[in-house]
């Protein structure tokens, strides 16, 4: 099977996600005490990644695969669409972020044996 549209292009018609300042309280608070699986295979404290250090925590509902197409409606939930392209910016960008001394992390609602398939099929590191 074969997807009807492609993973790495965004369509142009895309709803255009808007900043409704909801999560502007987030600024300065420290980040909360949980330590999450990685695709590199260790368990990660972003409490602990973030202490003193520059850190990218990007979160994304989805990777999408080159074998489907997205749930129906997928497309138009504002900012559902490009999950793919901005993990794939992230990692045409790694070197230059750690010549930074910043790490990054993408979190995603998908497992993490799907997440390191992803990381793999993608190109991605998977060192954390």
């Amino acid at each position: 099977m074969t997807r009807s549209d492609n993973l790495h292009e965004l369509p142009t018609d895309l709803p255009v996600p808007i900043d409704d300042g909801a999560c502007r309280h987030l600024l300065g608070m420290a980040v909360a005490p949980c330590v999450l699986p990685s695709t590199g295979g260790r368990r990660v404290s972003l409490r602990h990644a973030c202490a003193g250090n520059r850190v990218v925590v990007y979160a994304y509902p989805r990777t999408g695969r080159p074998d489907r197409d997205p749930p129906p409606g997928w497309n138009q939930i504002p900012g559902a669409r490009g999950c793919t392209p901005q993990t794939s910016g992230f990692r045409d960008r790694h070197r230059e972020l750690t010549s930074l001394v910043t790490e990054v992390f993408g979190l995603s609602t998908q497992d993490t044996d799907y997440q390191r398939e992803a990381a793999e099929r993608l190109g991605c590191r998977s060192s954390s």
